[in-house]
Order: structure tokens, then C-alpha cells, then sequence
């Protein structure tokens, strides 16, 4: 009986001193892990913040812009297409309850520089499918370099994921920052959120990115809209 007493509280201990060090190392990795995410948005703040248009733009193809909360990126994109920075101007993700004469609105753009060269995609609803219907737009013009309009704190994402579907067409950021009325608790929930996206995009597996589906039967949707926008 002491011998099957003193097994067993050895197997206890033994059990005790195995779970106290499972407990340590995952403690360790969690703290790890949350020391990683905070130093990566630290990063992130930084980048975000002090990002900056090139000075001297250099000669694209084209100019993609996505839409956002207000119409300020359109207003960026639509002065470097008037300005002659690239030939046509997509604007990805467009409601679709918004018609082009509004647009072209606010804009402030003439009939003739809207028709020929303003492209507006209703497909996409996320910054993935930006990415999907950004590829289908320059390789159905044959683009081989784009300037990405969008918001600071978006950029990072929305290159990744377009980088992800352009299979090699390079893509200058020209980013555009948050507006200065908004309150520092607006600012900083949106930046979080923002992050925790921008983690999961980079979780995801680059394969993923690229198997993307048509959002449509068309396998070229953004054509239609090319065609449509020259009538």
C-alpha cells in the first residue's frame, strides 16, 4: 500500500509540476504575443501618422481611388486626374444607390473629362474586393503602374490587399489624412479597428488573396463600365 501511495503522489507532483509549466509557457507566449501586437500598432500609429503623398509624383497609368466615409479621397483623386497624373480614374466600391451624375457632382468635373476617363466600380463592398476589381480594371487596360488614393490609416491594408491581386503591377500610395474636426476618441477606435483588420489580412494566406472569385458572371465587370461610361 506505501509503495502504490508514494507512486501515486508522484504521479501527482509530476502532474502538478507539468501543468505549472504549461501554465508559464503560455503565459509567457500570451504576454509575448500581446507585446508583439502593441509594438506592431505602435508601428502602425507611426506609419499612419507621418505617412506623406510623394512629392514628385511619378508617371502611372492610372489612378484608383476608394471610396470612404466622405467624399474627400474622391476630391484627391478627381484634382490628380484634372492635374494629368494618369489617363483614367477608377473609384472602387462606389454605393450603388449613388448615380454617376452625383458623382460627377461632386466631383466638380466637366461632362467631357467625366465621360472619357472616370471609371465607377459598384462592385466591390470591402477592401478585398477593391483589390479583386482594382486587378480587373488595369489589366483590362493594360495599366502596369497605379496611384493608390486612400486614407492614411487605411493604406497599409488596402496596399496589401491590392499588391496581393495585382500580380506585379506596382502601385504608388498617395495617401490622404483623417480629417482634423474629428474627436481623439473617433480617431482612436478607428484606428484599432483598422489594425485588428489589417492583422487578419496579414493572417490570411497569401493564396487566398489571389483565388478570389468574380464578383460577377463577367469576368471583367469593371469592362461594362468602361464601355458604359464612354456612351
Amino acid at each position: 500500500m506505501k509503495n502504490r501511495d508514494k507512486k501515486r503522489n508522484l504521479v501527482s507532483k509530476s502532474k502538478s509540476r507539468m501543468r505549472r509549466a504549461l501554465y508559464k509557457i503560455a503565459k509567457f507566449t500570451f504576454g509575448f504575443a500581446a507585446s508583439l501586437i502593441l509594438a506592431g500598432f505602435a508601428v502602425f500609429l507611426v506609419k499612419v501618422s507621418t505617412a506623406k503623398p510623394p512629392a514628385n509624383i511619378p508617371p502611372v497609368d492610372g489612378i484608383v481611388v476608394l471610396t470612404g466615409a466622405d467624399g474627400s479621397r474622391l476630391i484627391v483623386g478627381a484634382a490628380l486626374l484634372q492635374n494629368g497624373h494618369g489617363e483614367r480614374l477608377l473609384i472602387s466600391g462606389v454605393n450603388k444607390t449613388i448615380t454617376p451624375a452625383q458623382i460627377q457632382a461632386l466631383l466638380g468635373m466637366g461632362d467631357a473629362k467625366f465621360t472619357c476617363c472616370v471609371d465607377l466600380d459598384y462592385q466591390a463592398e470591402n477592401t478585398f474586393d477593391n483589390g479583386y476589381e482594382t486587378s480587373v480594371w488595369a489589366r483590362a487596360l493594360g495599366y502596369e503602374k497605379i496611384l493608390l488614393v486612400t486614407s492614411a490609416y487605411h493604406m497599409p491594408r488596402a496596399k496589401l490587399e491590392i499588391d496581393a491581386a495585382m500580380d506585379g503591377i506596382s502601385i504608388i500610395a498617395y495617401p490622404v489624412h483623417i480629417k482634423s474636426d474629428w474627436s481623439w476618441w473617433r480617431k482612436t477606435r478607428l484606428l484599432v479597428r483598422e489594425y485588428g483588420k489589417l492583422l487578419v489580412s496579414l493572417a490570411r494566406e497569401p493564396g487566398a488573396r489571389n483565388a478570389h472569385q468574380p464578383l460577377s458572371e463577367n469576368q471583367a465587370p469593371v469592362e461594362n463600365v468602361i464601355k458604359g461610361s464612354n456612351q
